[in-house]
């Protein structure tokens, strides 16, 4: 489904060494490191995160979610440019997963932008 040409192909990019640990990880922990997973799993993490907390209405979760998505976004130009310049690949699920952490990063950040109007609104009402 994914591997349409040898320059469209999910599994080259699965298979590098950019495919566990961001390329990082392995590098600094070594290849046999529990922190060195494959990035599918970091993703797994995050998205649960993204979720659990999105239910929440706490200043605290707000920021985690902003914070999390900006680190997201980075870490999405950082493989795009991999992907793009070192693997000279095109992986139509990378970008799916580039597009959804920057769509996220939106959402966190007009969702802090109303929670913060709200909390602003609930203050005031309590000064007057």
């Amino acid at each position: 489904m994914c591997d349409v040409s040898s320059s469209i192909s999910c599994s080259k990019v699965f298979s590098s060494r950019w495919g566990r640990g961001f390329g990082l990880l392995g590098s600094i922990f070594g290849n046999d490191s529990a922190l060195n997973q494959p990035n599918s799993v970091y993703g797994i993490v995050f998205y649960a995160f993204q979720l659990l907390l999105g239910m929440t209405v706490s200043a605290m979760a707000a920021l985690i979610l902003m914070t999390t998505s900006i680190l997201s976004v980075v870490g999405s130009l950082y493989l795009g440019y991999i992907l793009y310049f070192v693997l000279k690949d095109f992986c139509i699920i990378c970008i799916t997963t580039y597009a959804l952490n920057f769509i996220l990063f939106i959402l966190n950040y007009k969702r802090l932008v109303y929670l913060n109007e709200a909390w602003k609104q609930q203050l005031q009402a309590k000064q007057d």
